[in-house]
């Protein structure tokens, strides 16, 4: 029985020792063999006791496996390691094949030429077009000529020789090749030299993140031989070949050149430009069929095509052209319900949400109107039965007129109000591409041919109950327009009030009413109470405007007489600046002034004289005439007449006569853009359907609708924008 034991346990133990050693086996490493490879040698002449190195790769390190032979002369090797055996040329030798032995085996190198001249080291070893490297040998000076390089062929400017020293500039596109040293008609080869050069970075913009691809030659293969810094920020390289980089745009980068270091030497590529994330702005359809094309427009996208991707639910769909602020696509199906998402150059931004479904909204014309405009509606999945079609402006019902499976024909409902345009047909809903305005233009009093107002009005005011005031010169007084269009003479205590020549009208946040009356040189002022004073005289005021202070701002009706500063004292002074204004200026909320000059930029620029002081003629706009949105400058006007308005916080309204358009400035950055552009004549509805026949004068409400005086059309026009 003890002997069974004893036998059991052996077993089990030699059973033990043998798991261990497979055990072993499973977690040794197996380091990869790298071959026995001779890639060059260098120099290849040179006298006795010149070092010859022979580079390549998978070299062994013991010594007394080698040997060399020079012409068959025996010659020392003197050291080895895995990439470079040193051999050292023999007293005797002759000029003859050069040949290595390594464990029995034999490899044949070339020729060495035993003479004076000797290439023996070269740095560095590396480096782009224009770079300098140092040349160190013996035998380089000449009484016959000078000494040549050759950069793999390519010939290099010698900078300077000396007998064992000779520096030269890398010529372009020098390659991969040994650098060649000739002498009085002898040649020595050196070590392989490493032309640098970037072509091409993909993609030129980006931001934190970005994958930049760098084709080029001379690269490392081993990514950490790789520097690179984005306008001196260092990156991080993802991938490295000879002639291809894929590098990480660093947190931090900024705009500016690209550049690669490897071994100390600096190559500069492109300006690589930061931008950041595209925008999404409009996405049509936000719901459709397979196959419906899509446009994404927006901001910051990429006109190279493939430099922007779109997801739909996390589904790629592939972008079929784009621009930099458009892309189009066509929907792939089967992508269900999600966002759209859009990115350019590994920087992302979320659109609104995809609704894969039969029903689907492609636009809507026009965007913008008011109670009654005719909309037509185009897209896919709709009834050809008008009743199966319900159709909501901000959750209003609006009867369609007429249908078909892609159109549906309808008028905006009363009670219209800004919001979400949506379709449902059969338990589909879709939405419009962006919301439907409120928005266009209507006639509050007067027009053509009607003798509300007579000819030649001049200026208009709104108070803070949004009655509108009309300065009506012909007739010698101020009209008040209700907001439901009701006209009435201004009055004091009853009795009508008259002006000689009544021209321009300001209220303040008293709703006390300034009416400046150029035939008799005063600016009356009438209270809610029905006081009637005369204000300030002693100059013939024409358009008016307020500051926060109180403080009134009156042009002179009088060539080059400029402007006066009323106080609520009601003395005046002279503002230095303007010359001949004659558009209703404004004061914003920091007490900057801004104006329009008929005399020093023809009425198609805005000035602004800034709250400490220093007058800027040329604020935004030019002398020249034209239509242009821009910055400063660049923008074009053609008369400021309409006058000027805050328009919201950092925003002014300009009345563009004779482009009968409006227009916004922004403060800060001087950037002008087209609020609404009208066509002439005489005609209500919306945007694309309303027509104006002069711009006047304009006040703005605090709801935030603009009135213009049409004072060819003898009207006052209501403008709604939000």
């Amino acid at each position: 029985m003890n002997n069974q034991h004893k036998w059991n346990f052996s077993i089990g133990m030699m059973l033990c020792f043998l798991l261990f050693i497979g055990a072993c086996k499973k977690d040794k490493v197996e380091v990869p063999v790298v071959p026995f490879k001779i890639d060059s040698y260098y120099p290849n002449s040179g006298n006795a006791g010149t070092l010859v190195s022979i580079v390549g790769e998978g070299f062994g390190t013991e010594l007394s496996k080698y040997s060399a032979t020079i012409s068959g002369k025996a010659a020392e090797v003197i050291s080895a390691t895995e990439s470079t055996i040193v051999v050292r040329m023999p007293e005797g030798g002759v000029t003859g094949a050069l040949a290595l032995t390594y464990d029995s085996r034999n490899f044949d190198l070339g020729q060495y030429i035993y003479q004076a001249l000797s290439v023996q080291n070269v740095f560095p070893a590396n480096g782009p077009a224009g770079s300098q490297i140092r040349i160190t040998g013996a035998g380089f000076s000449s009484t016959t000529g000078p000494a040549t390089v050759f950069i793999n062929g390519k010939p290099a400017l010698v900078v300077s020789v000396s007998d064992e020293i000779i520096v030269a500039e890398v010529p372009v596109d020098a390659g991969f090749g040994p650098i060649v040293v000739k002498v009085d008609g002898k040649e020595a080869k050196g070590q392989n030299f490493t032309y640098q050069a970037i072509s091409n970075i993909k993609p030129l913009s980006g931001g934190k993140n970005t994958k930049v691809t760098i084709t080029g030659v001379g690269f490392e293969e081993l990514a950490a031989g790789n520097l690179i810094d984005f306008n001196g920020t260092s990156a991080t390289v993802l991938e490295a070949t000879k002639e291809k980089l894929v590098v990480l745009a660093p947190d931090g980068v900024k705009t500016g050149p690209l550049s690669v270091n490897i071994n100390g030497q600096k190559t500069s590529g492109p300006v690589f430009t930061v931008v950041a994330p595209p925008s999404i702005q409009v996405v049509t359809p936000l719901s459709g069929p397979k196959g419906a094309e899509m446009t994404i427009s927006g901001a910051l996208f990429s006109a190279v095509l493939d430099e922007n991707k779109v997801f739909i639910n996390g589904v790629s769909v592939p972008v079929q052209a784009a621009s930099e602020n458009q892309i189009k696509l066509l929907v792939p199906g089967g992508t269900g319900t999600g966002l759209v998402k859009v990115v350019v150059n590994d920087q992302a931004t979320d659109g609104p949400q995809f609704k894969d479904q039969t029903l689907g909204i492609l636009s809507v014309s026009p965007d913008n109107g008011l109670a009654g405009t005719t909309i037509t509606i185009k897209g896919s999945g709709f009834s050809a039965s008008p009743v199966n079609n319900k159709v909501y402006f901000n959750g209003l019902q609006a009867t369609v007129k007429t249908a078909t499976e892609n159109t549906l024909v309808l008028d905006a409902p009363a009670g219209l109000s800004t919001g979400d345009l949506k379709v449902v047909v059969d338990g589909q809903e879709a939405l419009a591409p962006q919301e439907f305005r409120r928005a266009g233009m209507l006639t509050l009093a007067g027009g053509p041919n009607s003798d509300t107002f007579g000819g030649f009005m001049a200026g208009i005011a709104v108070d803070n109950s949004g009655n509108v005031y009309a300065a009506d010169r012909m007739n010698g007084v101020v009209k008040k327009i209700t907001p439901a269009g009701e006209v009435s003479i201004l009055q004091a205590n009853g009795t009508n009030i008259t002006f000689d020549t009544p021209y321009g009208i300001v209220i303040d946040k008293q709703d006390n009413i300034y009416v400046s009356d150029i035939g008799r040189n005063h600016i009356r002022k009438i209270t809610p109470s029905g006081q009637n004073t005369v204000y300030v005289s002693g100059f013939a005021p024409g358009l008016m405007t307020f500051d926060n202070a109180g403080n009134l701002y009156v042009n002179i009706v009088a060539a080059y007489a400029g402007m006066n500063k009323v106080n609520t004292a009601g003395s005046y002074t002279k503002i230095s600046g303007p010359f001949w204004p004659m558009a209703k200026a404004v004061v914003d909320a920091d007490g900057n002034l801004y104006y329009v000059d008929s005399s020093s930029s023809s009425n198609n620029a805005i000035g602004r004289i800034a709250a400490g002081g220093g007058n800027e003629n040329y604020f935004t706009g030019s002398s020249d005439a034209g239509f242009q949105d821009g910055i400063g400058l660049a923008a074009r006007f053609n008369s400021i007449s309409g006058g000027l308005a805050l328009y919201g916080p950092g925003k002014l309204i300009a009345g563009d006569k004779y482009n009968y358009a409006l227009r916004e400035v922004d403060i800060a950055s001087k950037k002008v853009s087209t609020l609404v552009k009208l066509s002439n004549g005489f005609a209500d509805g919306s945007f694309s359907q309303a027509k104006i026949g002069s711009m006047d004068d304009m006040a703005v409400d605090k709801d935030g609708n603009i009135y213009i005086l049409d004072a060819a059309n003898k009207a006052i026009r209501k403008v709604f924008l939000k």
